[in-house]
């Protein structure tokens, strides 16, 4: 397939456009990590039984997530897009106090995701 040069320029240009997007979503990501655990340290020092695991928890899924996304935005590739999906509905299922049917329908998303990367994209990486 033979591509224009405008429509090269314009592929290279989204794709300089999505790094820098990427770039800035990791230097928030690393300035919420330090912000995240500066407050925890001072939390436990000062008051511990202030702390609480979950909003920990919640926090640092948040930020393994968003590690994620710019690795799906780096990559391009679908094992990143789906690892991105599989921490999403982990970090919900961790964090939120869901009854038994939505936990339950947690885990068959995440069973579905691992039969995808099991079964679908070990036939796509084998092509």
């Amino acid at each position: 397939m033979n591509r224009h040069p405008a429509h090269i320029l314009l592929l290279k240009a989204a794709r300089a456009l999505e790094l820098l997007i990427a770039a800035v979503i990791l230097l928030v990501i690393v300035c919420g990590a330090v912000f995240l655990f500066r407050e925890t340290g001072r939390t436990l020092l000062l008051s511990p039984e202030a702390f609480a695991l979950g909003d920990f928890l919640s926090a640092t899924l948040l930020l393994v997530m968003g590690i994620e996304f710019v690795k799906m935005l780096a990559l391009h590739t679908a094992d990143a897009v789906v690892d991105v999906l599989l921490f999403t509905i982990v970090r919900q299922m961790i964090v939120s106090h869901t009854d038994a049917a939505e936990t339950l329908l947690g885990v068959a998303a995440v069973a579905g995701i691992f039969a995808v990367k099991k079964y679908l994209q070990a036939r796509e990486n084998a092509a």
